[in-house]
Parts: C-alpha cells; sequence; structure tokens
C-alpha cells in the first residue's frame, strides 16, 4: 500500500477535531439539552402539580422577582453574579495568601492546623455551612439577643455577607489547598534555592519567582471552585432568601412561568459549561492536585 501524507494528515485532523469535539458535547450541550428537558418536564400541568411548592411557608413569605421587576431574568441573573463574584474574590483574597503563608511556613503545627481546617471547610457542603450559619446567628439573638447580620433578604449590603459566606467557604478551601501545593513545590525548586543563596529577600522572591510560577495553579482553582460553587447557588439562595437566579427559579416553577424557569435553568447550564469549558482548558494547560 502506498504512503499518502494527506490521507495521514486528514486522519491526524480528525482524531484531534473529535478529541475537541467530544467535550464540548458533554461539557455544553449535554447540560443545556437536559435543562430544558427537565424544566420542560416540571412545569408541565399534565406531569407534575406544583401546588404544594406555591404553598411552601418558606416561599409564601418571599417577594417575587417577576411580580415586581420589569426584567425578572436579568433581575436575577445579575443578583446571582452579585453573589457569585462576591464568595469567589473573598476565596480568593483568603485561600491564596493563607495557601503562600502555608507553602512558606516552617511551623509543623501551625502547618497541620491549617491543612486541618482546609480539610474539615472543603468537605463539607455549602448547604451545610448556609444552614450553620443561620443557627449561629439564631443562637446568638436567643442567647444574648445579639443581632449580627441579616440571616434572610436582599441587598447589596449587609445583607450579602452570609449568603457569601455560606457560599466561598468551600471554594476558599480549595484555592488555598492548590495554592499551597504549588508554592511548596516551587519552593524546593533549584532556581528558589539558588536565589535564596544569591540573597535574594522574600518579597522579591515571591514577586519574581513564586507567583508568576503558582499563578497557573491558582487560576485552575479558581475555575473549579467558581463551578462548585455555581452548583451549590439555589441552595444558599433559598436558605438565605436572596432573590437571585436559584429562587426565582423555584418561584418560576411553583407558578407555572415556564418560560422564566426554562430561561433560568438554561442560564445555569450555560454557566456550567462555560466554567466546564474552561476547566478542561486549564486542565490540559496545568497539572492540579489536591
Amino acid at each position: 500500500m502506498l504512503y499518502d501524507p494527506s490521507m495521514r494528515r486528514a486522519h491526524a485532523v480528525g482524531t484531534r477535531l473529535r478529541s475537541v469535539l467530544a467535550p464540548v458535547f458533554l461539557d455544553a450541550l449535554l447540560p443545556l439539552g437536559v435543562a430544558f428537558a427537565v424544566v420542560s418536564f416540571l412545569a408541565d400541568p399534565a406531569h407534575i402539580e406544583t401546588g404544594e411548592l406555591r404553598a411552601n411557608s418558606l416561599l409564601m413569605n418571599t417577594s417575587q422577582l417577576f411580580r415586581r421587576e420589569a426584567n425578572p431574568f436579568g433581575a436575577a441573573v445579575g443578583s446571582s453574579a452579585i453573589l457569585m463574584l462576591t464568595s469567589i474574590a473573598g476565596a480568593i483574597a483568603v485561600g491564596v495568601p493563607a495557601g503562600i503563608a502555608y507553602g512558606w511556613s516552617t511551623s509543623r503545627a501551625l502547618r497541620a492546623l491549617a491543612w486541618s481546617v482546609s480539610t474539615l471547610a472543603s468537605s463539607l457542603p455549602a448547604f451545610f455551612w448556609a444552614v450553620a450559619i443561620e443557627l449561629v446567628m439564631i443562637w446568638l439573638w436567643v442567647q444574648f439577643r445579639i443581632q449580627v447580620l441579616p440571616t434572610a433578604g436582599f441587598g447589596i449590603d449587609e445583607h450579602l455577607v452570609l449568603p457569601s459566606l455560606a457560599l466561598g467557604i468551600r471554594p476558599a478551601a480549595y484555592i488555598f489547598r492548590l495554592t499551597a501545593t504549588a508554592v511548596e513545590e516551587i519552593r524546593h525548586a533549584d532556581y528558589v534555592r539558588t536565589a535564596i543563596a544569591k540573597g535574594l529577600s522574600e518579597r522579591a522572591l515571591l514577586a519574581r519567582h513564586v507567583l508568576p510560577n503558582a499563578s497557573p495553579n491558582i487560576i485552575a482553582a479558581t475555575v473549579f471552585a467558581a463551578r462548585g460553587a455555581l452548583s451549590s447557588l439555589v441552595i444558599v439562595e433559598f436558605v438565605f432568601i436572596w432573590g437571585g437566579a436559584g429562587l426565582t427559579f423555584v418561584q418560576a416553577l411553583g407558578n407555572r412561568r415556564l418560560e422564566l424557569a426554562s430561561a433560568l435553568a438554561l442560564a445555569f447550564a450555560v454557566g456550567s459549561a462555560l466554567l466546564a469549558l474552561a476547566a478542561d482548558l486549564v486542565r490540559t494547560r496545568v497539572r492540579v492536585g489536591t
């Protein structure tokens, strides 16, 4: 059989194209299709009765965005985006410095304590932290009549603190662990030891060597943490009565607002798909460890 370079190139292109399209289908198109099918089923009166959902004692006391907003979809997605961005920004602000401090520390006791705390924080789901935070606030009020922060309601003020905290605890722990692992590996690299031997200050060492080389792992950790936070957004909004896409989605289902529920479900699916594709891209460039 004669060797045909063009056929070999075509085969290589086809193989690479399949390797690219397969994750796109699994991480993007499939979630979109499932989201639309599930919402269409739930919002169809012939399939399920949502009367009990409308009569839910928690939802009865919440204001519904689609009754007071000209654009409920935009208002809901915008509110959820604010909550997501705040929680991830807080997770980065806590996780990255803590990870750098862990990787640079020589205290075994502090390192063991920090790693144990991060293990606890990352092991428990966001709904546990949401309920636990609310119970602590209730206990402080019942026992000492101290109201630290509001436990329910929407507002770009103190109402944002507790839901952001509940949503950001696990991402902060995940970012901390990956940052700590990356910094510790870089710290023991030959070029870092050489820089230390030449008398380079710790601040210059962090700025020139540690942070630039650890940034791919930090970016990867942030993408994975954001995807995990998105999956927990609905329950956190429900617990804290945060008027975002998650709570509005439940309200829309209860009131037979198929078009709004479908749009919100697809928005979640698109967001998750984009983060999944970003995670796949990061995963091909960065070796991530836990």
